[in-house]
């Protein structure tokens, strides 16, 4: 039997850890279990690798403020993401017409 799935499930929890702890900042797993009313031993079971429900995997994600979606991107996702949003942003700027009054 190949371990191949068992790694790869690592691989997000390892992701979606690290997405807490980033999001959580300076609060505790202990604060951040009060904000999404679930045990903190929920928190922990999660970041071992454990199941969890997805009712609270949904409640982690509201009180750390995003979708659950974000919990599974990567920093390089997410580098590029900002990437592309600024060249967005750019372009967008770049076709906006001038707003200056008086000239």
């Amino acid at each position: 039997m190949s371990t191949k799935p068992r790694d790869e499930i690592l691989r997000y929890v390892a992701v979606i850890s690290a997405n807490i702890k980033r999001l959580r900042g300076g609060m505790s797993e202990e604060e951040l279990a009060k904000r999404a009313h679930i045990a903190r031993g929920t928190i922990q079971r999660l970041r071992a690798g454990e199941n969890i429900s997805l009712q609270n995997f949904i409640k982690i994600a509201e009180a750390l403020g995003v979708s659950p979606a974000d919990l599974f991107i990567t920093d390089m996702d997410r580098g590029e993401i900002t990437y592309k949003h600024k060249l967005l942003m750019d372009m967008v700027l770049k076709d906006k017409p001038n707003d200056k009054k008086g000239d």
